[in-house]
């Protein structure tokens, strides 16, 4: 598999959309939501390719986002 900087463009839209997409009022249960969402359906090569995204700056992730993804587990 090709990993592009535009495969991590678009997983950073993925997260995003699964964040806005989330009905949870509080922002902690939303980013509590979106984080056992994405490590449950995100394959292990999908979480690498976002936690390298972060580490180079992660520009275009939401910051409900950007706190979902760290939640991961390593």
């Amino acid at each position: 598999i090709l990993v592009s900087a535009n495969s991590s463009e678009h997983l950073a839209k993925m997260a995003n959309q699964i964040v806005m997409n989330i009905s949870e009022t509080s922002p902690e249960a939303k980013i509590a939501s979106a984080a056992n969402h994405i490590d449950k359906f995100w394959s292990p090569l999908m979480k690498k390719q976002i936690a390298e995204y972060i580490a180079e700056g992660g520009e275009i992730l939401s910051p409900e986002a950007t706190a979902a993804l760290e939640k991961l587990p390593a």
